[in-house]
């Protein structure tokens, strides 16, 4: 460049960094400044960049200092400190505020003696690697070469090179200038040289979670394969804290028995005594055991660059294979003692003290340890954490087991790890294949320890991650198990975690076996509480159908109405309409100890039946009415006084409202017609013509049909309706076509109802006598009538008219599912009628049974019942049947064939 072409001199500064001085109470402004020299049509000529830095000094600082009048005055008065750092520099000022000074009475290096926990202002949320062994200099990305070549030194220049190439990486604006060759001689030297320097380890992986904290860099750690290398990182260093871990426990099992010489001195004489001797040996031959596994465990199973296929052994405890050889040595020199006769003064009590010191030096040790591990593995797993967004990267780690690995590092103690840990463990459980190696792992049986810490931050996570393991049930049964139930109630107080809480003891409200558990906690008062004094307008889901599950036990219920909830609870759900509080409020309504407390409201909910609007809150209203079975209850004066009984006829008009509506009505008939004016009116207004008219439409719905004869089954208990349901309905030749249903509670239902109307009318007795015959021994009548047509086998009552009449039969459409039992011209049962298979119905099973008792006993009954009569046609009948014999039925093909008899299986 001519410089006569030069002709305009630019600048830029472009803020970095604030972090505090390390001795002195001052603020250090890392900022880079560019110089560029223009030609003259404004075309940079040449430039360059130079990373500064500007302290400023807090002289007027001291512990009676506003922290944010300063801070403000400092941004004010720096012009490279934008305004929105006001906050961050208030937190510096309030750190050196507060900071010991780190020069008096020391003579550890500033550098040492700072704080690596204090605050500062860089990319990345994680703390970089404090060590004694990073370089105190500023790192340049001009200097970028020098630092590399520091990696193909010894391991200390490794460490420094490293270091100065993180402090470059956690700008964010260097990612891009350190290219493919920086980043190849680090992935080089973690693959070489990860297990001979902890702190090594720690700074090129952290330079790697520079890069994955950005998607568009993924690539670039997928091609250096990071992540397979910090996956083997984790594995071999949790290994290593195991065996630490066991060896420490036996040192400590050594100090605590005081297993040392009894005598004051021992005599060893030419050969050493047999005690000493195997001491000696003892020791030789576990510190060569130790020695020889953690050497064989040090071979590295990483693939090594191409060309080098040696595999390389060092010490498997950094820094810590000279104490065992040493310590060797040692032993070595006692196993080779002078020929010459040696005493060999042994005091009890100094081999005791000298053990405890050698056991509190290891656990300082071990702690030292555990500090650098725990960050090395907290960088690791966040690696590992932002490459997974690919769920192709995620499905690899979880075949390498790393489920297993995260579970292991809960045993752990580091906060920071633990919130890192557990939310690597909440995005894997998104899986089903996750979840079940979390089952496998016991993931739940460590999860309780977490919970009682004492961080907010980490009981969240940890309760997200029970979320989304609640979903499994066995995992469900686990947390009860283990007791977790009053933990949770308990976070309940907290309003950070009431919304998770609730959900995870909604999900455990949903086992029946666990909702008693609720009673034993303070959850149920606790609930009701939040639900009463929280907004109305907007109602907690959560909340409300964890109230709706607890209210299906008994004594939840109870808890409910105590202290006059029930009125606050009816107060506000009839004020708002709300369906989901009806909900809650029916299922309190359903058992014997609460049903009293609702007979103040019967007439209120009766009239918002009639009135309201809202067709869902109208259903739960009339499910509460449903479940009012109480004696001293007049549903007669209930119907007339609120016009139920209209309202009721207009609802059972098949297909015009939603069949959750029509179901509460008829189970509300089936309640009411235990009343027996209400079961009069009921027969005055027709309703029961309505039922079998929905009986036909809605013939393939078990639930509908189970309480429609229900209902015909409360008519018929009462001698003033009975004849009018013989008589004036159909139902008798419904439940006549019912009794042979699949379903077992509807025939039991039809079984008592026919009984009923047996013993009452003569002539439907003998009608359902012969259908049961018919039904019994259909197929053997069949038999008889395809090969003995005209011959009389005494059928008894041949002279009856048929079970349903000529208008009868137009009742079923052409082509229904479900059809009556319609006999032949000759009395004899068409064997190809059958019922449709219905589900089993199991909605309201549980009153159904209180009121018939057991199933099997009265399937017994009938087939008893049915089989007995007087007639002795009937007898001769049962007679033929029992001297039948069994065999198998033949084609006509093959009884011309063979000729032979053919008999028929009954």
């Amino acid at each position: 460049m001519q410089s006569e072409d030069a002709r305009y001199l630019k600048r830029k500064i472009r803020s970095r960094s604030i972090d505090v001085h390390p001795t002195e109470k001052a603020l250090v402004v890392n900022y880079e400044l560019e110089a560029l020299i223009l030609g003259d049509l404004g075309d940079p000529l040449l430039g360059d960049r130079k990373d500064c830095q500007k302290i400023i000094r807090l002289k007027s600082l001291n512990e009676d200092t506003n922290c944010a009048a300063l801070a403000k005055e400092v941004v004010g008065k720096c012009s490279l400190i934008h305004p929105s750092k006001v906050e961050e520099v208030q937190q510096l000022i309030y750190y050196l505020q507060n900071r010991k000074d780190a020069t008096s009475g020391s003579s550890v290096p500033a550098m040492e003696q700072s704080d690596s926990s204090r605050p500062s202002s860089s990319c990345s949320g994680t703390d970089s690697p404090s060590s004694s062994t990073v370089a105190a200099e500023k790192a340049n990305i001009n200097n970028i070469e020098g630092y590399v070549e520091l990696l193909y030194e010894n391991i200390p220049e490794k460490v420094a090179g490293s270091a100065l190439i993180l402090q470059l990486a956690r700008n964010p604006d260097n990612l891009e200038e350190l290219g493919n060759a920086v980043l190849s001689a680090l992935s080089r030297v973690l693959r070489e040289d990860w297990k001979k320097s902890i702190e090594l380890s720690t700074n090129i992986v952290y330079i790697f979670f520079c890069f994955s904290t950005y998607s568009q860099f993924h690539h670039v750690i997928l091609q250096y394969k990071v992540g397979s290398l910090c996956m083997e990182v984790i594995d071999y260093e949790l290994r290593r804290y195991d065996q630490w871990k066991d060896d420490l426990e036996i040192r400590r099992r050594k100090c605590e028995s005081g297993n040392v010489p009894s005598q004051a001195q021992t005599q060893v004489h030419g050969p050493m005594s047999a005690d000493l001797r195997r001491r000696v040996s003892d020791g030789l031959n576990s510190h060569s055991t130790e020695i020889s596994s953690e050497l064989r465990r040090t071979v590295s199973h990483i693939p090594i660059a191409s060309g080098d296929n040696r595999r390389r052994t060092v010490d498997g405890v950094h820094s810590a294979g000279e104490n065992w050889e040493s310590r060797r040595r040692q032993l070595e020199g006692i196993s080779n003692p002078p020929t010459n006769p040696v005493t060999a003064v042994v005091d009890p009590k100094e081999e005791l003290k000298r053990l405890k010191e050698d056991f509190e030096k290891m656990k300082r040790k071990f702690q030292n340890f555990i500090k650098k591990q725990d960050q090395l593995l907290r960088v690791s797993f966040y690696l590992l954490l932002n490459i997974a967004e690919d769920t192709r990267v995620e499905d690899k780690m979880r075949k390498k087991n790393i489920t297993g690995m995260l579970t292991k590092t809960l045993d752990r103690d580091n906060a920071d790890l633990l919130i890192l840990v557990v939310t690597f463990l909440k995005k894997l459980s998104l899986f089903k294949e996750n979840v079940d190696d979390m089952s496998d792992l016991n993931v739940v049986e460590k999860l309780p320890r977490i919970l009682m810490m004492n961080n907010s931050d980490l009981i969240h996570m940890t309760l997200k991650l029970l979320l989304n393991l609640s979903f499994t049930l066995l995992l469900r049964e686990r947390m009860v198990r283990i007791g977790f139930l009053p933990k949770l109630v308990s976070l309940l107080n907290e309003q950070r975690h009431e919304s998770v809480v609730l959900k995870i003891l909604y999900h455990l409200s949903m086992d029946d076996r666990c909702k008693s558990m609720f009673t034993y906690t303070d959850c149920v008062p606790m609930a009701m509480k939040m639900l009463l004094e929280g907004p109305e307008d907007d109602v907690n889901l959560e909340l409300v159908a964890l109230c709706i599950n607890l209210a299906i036990n008994k004594r939840n219920a109870q808890i409910m109405v105590e202290d006059n909830r029930l009125g606050c609870l009816m107060a506000r759900a009839f004020r708002n309409q709300d369906s989901l509080i009806m909900k809650m409020i029916r299922n309190i309504a359903m058992h014997e100890g609460t049903k009293q407390n609702f007979v103040e409201f019967v007439g209120d909910i009766a009239k918002a039946v009639v009135d309201c609007p809202n067709e869902e809150f109208v259903v739960e209203c009339v499910g509460v009415l449903g479940n009012m079975t109480l004696p001293d209850l007049d549903f007669c004066q209930l119907m007339q006084r609120f016009n139920l009984i209209l309202w009721v006829q207009n609802i059972l008009i098949p297909g015009k409202y939603e069949d959750d509506l029509v179901l509460e009505v008829v189970v509300l008939l089936g309640t009411a017609a235990a009343d027996e004016g209400c079961a009069m009116l009921l027969c005055k207004a027709d309703i029961l013509l309505s039922l079998i008219e929905l009986l036909k439409a809605k013939q393939e719905d078990d639930e509908m049909v189970l309480q429609i004869i229900y209902v015909f089954y409360m008519i018929s208990r009462t001698t003033t309706t009975r004849d009018y349901l013989i008589k004036e309905t159909e139902a008798p030749a419904y439940l006549i076509d019912l009794m042979h249903d699949k379903n077992t509670q509807i025939r039991r239902i039809c079984n008592h109802c026919l009984d009923i109307i047996a013993d009452w009318n003569k002539e439907w007795a003998d009608r359902i006598k012969l259908e049961k015959f018919r039904w019994h021994n259909s197929q053997w009548l069949d038999m008889v009538e395809s090969s003995m047509d005209d011959k009389d086998f005494g059928m008894p009552n041949e002279d009856l008219p048929p079970v349903l009449n000529g208008d009868l039969m137009h009742l079923y459409p052409t082509g229904s599912q479900m059809s009556l039992s319609i006999p032949s011209e000759d009395g004899i049962r068409d064997s190809t009628t059958e019922n449709v298979i219905r589900p089993k119905s199991g909605r309201y099973s549980r009153d159904l049974e209180s009121e018939f008792g057991d199933g099997e006993q009265l399937l017994q009954g009938k087939s008893s019942s049915c089989l007995s009569t007087s007639n002795s046609n009937e007898d001769l009948v049962r007679n033929g049947l029992n001297n039948l014999v069994l065999g198998p039925i033949l084609s006509e093909a093959e009884f011309d064939t063979t000729g032979q008899s053919q008999y028929v299986m009954i």
